[in-house]
């Protein structure tokens, strides 16, 4: 009897051998529930065989990257990736990982997408892993990276801070985002990476101010961040009496005459230093910005019904 035992037990070790073999070579059948042989000496196999394939579409928003660095974490370890692909981008990622390499249990496990192009920014996907077979994950938008404008709002005249000044960022008339500098006069806007590629697109700082609003266009050339200080009303140049135009399209004349020659436009909120006056017109000097943003004085008259004292200790619009 003792024997047929050590026969019997030297045959079902053979038979777990083989199996083994087989199966690690020819990707045998799975057995996902233990194998009794219901004899003594009790031996019991249980054996898994498979692979892991995931499978993730790709979508892109506007610009698209030439190539992504894919790498695969898990079980919440972000430091050692299990595999890593350098590839042009495609419209979907695929890999496959050895069988139980992933958390079934939590969403502890991570794919990260690195755009090789410093206009995107890496993205992320979580996910809960499976024993062996097929993950097919919902698709991952790629779109270009926030661009960033940050700056302070001042007065021009000394550099003091103006705070709770309304910035907002326009492409031709729409507004694409509004926000207001802090207590410290920052602020700070991100807007949609695909707005770099507009031509219209410009910052206006100061519509909730009487003067005159800042406004610059947005060029993002090698960078995705511009810092833009904002400086409103006169500046040191601009002395004497300081009056402000109440309108859009007030003449600035080359004479107090009605008839004479009129030199440009103002516009609303335009600050005039004034140093003669007539009965009907003021003279005096308006500061006109010219290419690369310096400015130079101009001399001229204004109607007075078009003017009024400029009170520097009141400047924020009265909301009617």
């Amino acid at each position: 009897m003792i024997s047929f035992f050590k026969y019997f037990y030297n045959l079902s070790l053979g038979l777990i051998v083989l199996l083994y073999f087989s199966c690690a070579q020819f990707r045998g059948p799975k057995y996902p529930e233990i194998i009794y042989n219901n004899k003594q000496p009790l031996i019991s196999v249980k054996y898994e065989y498979g692979e892991i394939q995931i499978i993730l579409p790709i979508q892109y928003e506007g610009d698209i990257p030439e190539n992504i660095l894919f790498k695969v974490f898990a079980k919440a370890d972000t430091m050692n990736p299990i595999i890593s692909f350098l590839q042009e981008a495609p419209s979907e990622f695929r890999t496959t990982l050895p069988q139980g390499s992933l958390d079934i249990t939590e969403k502890t496990n991570l794919i990260k997408i690195i755009p090789q192009d410093e206009n995107f920014d890496p993205v992320s996907v979580r996910f809960k892993g499976i024993g062996f077979g097929r993950i097919v994950l919902p698709p991952k938008v790629i779109r270009s990276g926030q661009l960033i404008i940050s700056g302070k709002t001042s007065l021009k005249n000394d550099t003091s801070i103006l705070p709770k000044v309304k910035v907002a960022i326009k492409d031709s008339k729409e507004i694409i985002f509004t926000t207001f500098s802090n207590d410290s006069g920052f602020y700070q806007i991100a807007i949609p990476g695909e707005s770099r590629f507009s031509e219209n697109l410009r910052i206006v700082v100061g519509e909730n101010l009487i003067f005159k609003p800042f406004s610059q266009k947005l060029i993002f050339e090698n960078s995705r961040k511009l810092k833009i200080n904002a400086f409103l009303g006169p500046s040191r140049a601009m002395r004497g009496p300081l009056y402000i135009t109440e309108k859009d399209n007030v003449h600035f004349k080359k004479g107090p005459d009605i008839g004479a020659e009129i030199l440009f436009l103002l516009n609303q909120g335009e600050v005039i230093s004034v140093d003669r006056i007539t009965p009907g017109s003021y003279h005096g000097f308006v500061e006109v910005e010219i290419n690369g943003g310096k400015n130079v004085m101009m001399e001229g008259w204004v109607n007075r019904s078009d003017l009024r004292e400029l009170n520097l200790n009141s400047i924020r619009k009265v909301i009617k």
